[in-house]
């Protein structure tokens, strides 16, 4: 075999077992998030209902459990409703808040885990925040 042709060889072994060492490394860090989240009407008068429906799961076989959060203005996020969860199914909820105050109300969605053996709950994701003006 010549020098050109053993080159060409440690060149493709290498090129493949990069591809190989990337495509494994993509599949043991993909994490799934199943997430949707609305909240209707964005306008709203005071003492108006405003709908709020959301779902979040992850595709890891732990317990899970989504929640809808909301704050008025730039207060902080207070939990509105979780749903029940369960093993690789964080749930849904679908609510209505009533806007009692003038300004911003603000919605989002969080999923929580719990880390396997534990039943204690931890923040993994915090979906984009939904405005609402009240006026």
């Amino acid at each position: 075999m010549g020098f050109l042709n053993r080159r060409a060889a440690r060149t493709a072994v290498v090129t493949a077992v990069g591809i190989t060492a990337l495509g494994l490394s993509a599949v043991t860090a993909s994490a799934k998030i199943s997430y949707d989240f609305k909240v209707s009407p964005h306008a709203v008068k005071v003492g108006a209902r405003v709908h709020v429906k959301g779902y979040a799961a992850n595709d890891s076989d732990v317990l899970q459990k989504f929640c809808v959060q909301q704050r008025q203005d730039k207060g902080s996020w207070h939990t509105v409703k979780c749903a029940h969860g369960g093993i690789g199914l964080g749930g849904a909820v679908d609510t209505w808040v009533q806007a009692k105050h003038r300004g911003t109300l603000q919605f989002r969605g969080a999923l929580y885990e719990a880390d396997f053996g534990s039943n204690k709950l931890r923040l993994q994701m915090v979906g984009p925040a939904e405005t609402v003006r009240v006026r």
